[in-house]
């Protein structure tokens, strides 16, 4: 049995947007299964990109990975993910493998930093560390209801 992640308060915030973003992955992904309209799949993938993802991925490139050793791998592999990630959207995608490639990208990224990256930042840091970086990161994202709901 897996014993669930032990999140640090400071990171709670972070994971929370991670969940949205697999939710946003996994409605991706059941509109690339049913054929979904390619527009209406557009149209929230760019706006998830603006509203979500692009504060999500400055926030941590900008206030959290700073605190850490940059050089290590773990946050080495997760900027270049971001960048991964950034292109994919930037060409703004125009296919169901344009979306399968973001959505398996973006679930195999949250993985990479829930799993993995976030355990060895709250090792790495000390409390005093985190309630700084908490102090600045206290309003999570939203995830608003989309409109349009295509993966349904």
């Amino acid at each position: 049995m897996n014993t669930p992640i032990k999140r640090h308060d400071a990171l709670k915030n972070l994971s929370r947007e991670h969940h949205d973003g697999l939710i946003f992955a996994l409605r991706l992904q059941k509109g690339v299964a049913k054929k979904a309209k390619l527009q209406a799949m557009e149209a929230y993938a760019a706006w998830f990109w603006k509203h979500h993802l692009l504060p999500h991925f400055t926030m941590e490139e900008k206030q959290l990975f700073p605190r850490v050793d940059e050089g290590h791998p773990l946050v080495k592999e997760a900027r270049q993910q971001h960048g991964e990630l950034k292109s994919l959207f930037e060409i703004q995608a125009k296919s169901y493998e344009d979306f399968k490639a973001i959505y398996e990208l973006l679930q195999k990224h949250i993985r990479l930093e829930e799993r993995e990256l976030f355990n060895w930042i709250q090792e790495k840091l000390t409390e005093n560390q985190l309630a700084a970086y908490q102090d600045i990161h206290e309003a999570q994202q939203s995830c608003e209801v989309w409109p349009n709901p295509f993966w349904k």
